[in-house]
C-alpha cells in the first residue's frame, strides 16, 4: 500500500460496495453510519439528508471524518491498513487548504485498460490531490466532466459503480481528441506529480512535520543567501514577508508552494527535506535563469504562435487569469494586450466570471453549513448564537462576512428567535 498509486479511501468504499453486490448508500446507510455514533448521520440517514456525502470531500485528507471512517471500515472488513488510503502521513507536512479537489477527475486511459484487460478498476489518492492535473504513465490531462453527460462527478454519491459516471452510467473514458500537453507544462505537471507520488509512497518512518520545512528553509538562506531572505525571496519569485513567514514557522506553505520552492531549487520534495545545503553551489541555475530572462527580453515575438496560444487559453477548464496566461506563453502580459486586446480582454472577463461564479458557490455553501449547524441546535433545544454554529460548524468566522451574518439573522428571524429590532424574549 506504500505507493504513489495507492487506492483512496473513497474508491475502497464505492468498490467494497460494488464487490458485495449493494449500493455506496445502501451499506453506508445500513453499515457504516451506525458504527459512527453520530446522531445527525443517524437522522441524515433516516430522512435522506446528505450530511455524510457533503463531508466526503475530505474523506481522503486527514481530518476526523476520514479517521472515523477508517476506524469503521477496518473493524467490518477486519484490515489493519486503510490509514494508508488516507494522506495522514502528510498531516504536519502541508495544510488542507488548496489540498484537495472539489470534485472527482480522472484519466480516461486508465479506466480504459483496465476496463479492456478485465483489472480491477479502482481510483487512486494521487487524483484526488489539487496539484494533479495529468496521468504520468498516459501522458494525458485527467478530465474532470464525463464525456457523455458533460457532468461533473460528486467525490462520493449513493450510486456510483468504479469506473462509471454516477449521472448517466457510461464508462469514463474519452472517445474524443485528447488535449496535447505542451512541453513546458509537461516539465512542471510531471516533476508535480513525480513529487506528489513519492510522498503519497512515503514509509512510516519517513513522516515530516511543517519544522523540517522551516529548518531547510533557514539553512538555504543562510549557506546559498548569505542570510538575505530578500535574495532568496527573489530567486524563488515569492513575497520575501510569506517566505519570512515560512522560514519563522508562523504560516505553513501549502503543498503548491513546497512544490514551487522544490522546482525552482531543481530539487525533490524528499531532498529538499533530508538533504544538507551546506556545500551547494546554485550560481548555475540563477545565470541559467538570468540567461532565460535576456533571450525572453530579445526574442521576435511569434504573432501567429502567441494567437494561437491566447485561442487555446479561452478554452481552458477551469479558466486561467491573464497573469497565469502570460506565465505560460512566456511574454509580459502588457505586450499581449498590446498586440492581441480582444483576446486578452476575453480571457480576463471569462477569469472574472469564473470567479465570480465560484464565489457564489462559496457562499452557497457556507449558507447550507449555517442552516444545517443552526437547525441542528434548534432541534437539540439550543439556541443557535453564531458563537454556537461556528463551533458546531467547526469553523471559525463563519459569520464573519456580512451576507453570511444577515442569513443567520434571517434564520432567527424565521425562527421567531430575532427580530430586526431586536432579540425577543426566546433570546434570553
Amino acid at each position: 500500500m506504500e505507493t504513489g498509486l495507492v487506492e483512496s479511501l473513497s474508491s475502497y468504499l464505492i468498490r467494497i460496495s460494488y464487490e458485495h453486490n449493494i449500493q455506496v448508500g445502501h451499506l453506508v446507510n445500513k453499515l457504516v453510519v451506525p458504527e459512527m455514533h453520530k446522531d445527525y448521520l443517524a437522522r441524515s440517514s433516516i430522512y435522506g439528508g446528505n450530511s455524510f456525502y457533503e463531508g466526503a470531500k475530505t474523506i481522503n485528507g486527514y481530518t476526523n471524518n476520514s479517521i472515523e471512517l477508517v476506524c469503521v471500515l477496518e473493524r467490518l472488513t477486519t484490515r489493519r491498513d486503510l490509514l494508508n488510503l488516507t494522506l495522514l502521513k502528510l498531516k504536519d507536512l502541508v495544510p488542507l487548504r488548496n489540498l484537495l479537489k472539489e470534485t472527482f477527475s480522472w484519466c480516461p486511459e486508465c479506466i480504459k485498460k483496465w476496463n479492456v484487460e478485465h483489472k480491477i478498476i479502482y481510483y487512486p489518492l494521487i487524483w484526488y490531490l489539487k496539484p494533479i492535473k495529468i496521468c504520468i504513465e498516459h501522458k494525458c490531462y485527467l478530465i474532470e466532466k464525463c464525456t457523455s453527460c458533460t457532468k461533473k462527478i460528486d467525490i462520493l454519491r449513493r450510486k456510483m459503480i468504479p469506473g462509471h459516471c454516477p449521472n448517466c452510467f457510461n464508462l469514463l473514458i474519452q472517445d474524443q481528441l485528447r488535449k496535447e500537453i505542451n512541453q513546458q507544462e509537461w516539465q512542471w505537471h510531471s516533476f508535480v506529480y513525480r513529487n506528489i507520488e513519492s510522498l503519497i509512497g512515503l514509509k512510516p518512518s519517513e513522516i515530516f512535520t511543517q519544522e523540517n520545512i522551516s529548518n531547510q528553509l533557514n539553512d538555504i538562506n543562510n549557506n546559498l543567501f548569505s542570510d538575505n531572505i530578500n535574495s532568496f525571496a527573489k530567486f524563488l519569485s515569492i513575497p520575501k514577508s510569506t517566505l519570512r513567514a515560512w522560514a519563522k514557522s508562523e504560516n505553513i506553505p501549502t503543498l503548491d508552494g513546497l512544490l514551487i520552492i522544490c522546482y525552482k531549487l531543481e530539487t525533490t520534495i524528499f531532498d529538499f527535506l533530508t538533504k544538507s545545503w551546506e556545500n551547494i553551489d546554485l550560481n548555475h541555475q540563477i545565470e541559467k535563469k538570468n540567461i532565460n530572462k535576456d533571450k525572453a527580453i530579445r526574442r521576435k515575438l511569434d504573432l501567429t504562435s502567441i494567437e494561437s496560444r491566447l485561442k487555446e487559453a479561452l478554452i481552458y477548464e477551469p479558466p486561467i487569469s491573464m497573469a497565469s496566461t502570460a506565465r505560460i506563453i512566456e511574454h509580459d502580459k502588457r505586450i499581449l494586450y498590446s498586440n492581441f486586446p480582444d483576446y486578452c480582454k476575453q480571457i480576463s472577463k471569462r477569469y472574472k466570471e469564473y470567479i465570480n461564479q465560484k464565489s457564489k458557490q462559496r457562499i452557497e455553501e457556507l449558507k447550507k453549513e449555517i442552516e444545517k449547524a443552526f437547525y441542528y441546535l434548534v432541534n437539540e433545544g439550543i439556541y443557535p448564537s453564531s458563537e454556537k454554529i461556528q463551533n458546531k460548524s467547526n469553523k471559525k468566522g463563519l459569520l464573519k462576512e456580512r451576507i453570511l451574518q444577515e442569513y443567520w439573522k434571517d434564520l432567527l428571524a424565521q425562527e421567531n428567535f430575532y427580530r430586526r429590532k431586536g432579540r425577543s424574549s426566546n433570546d434570553e
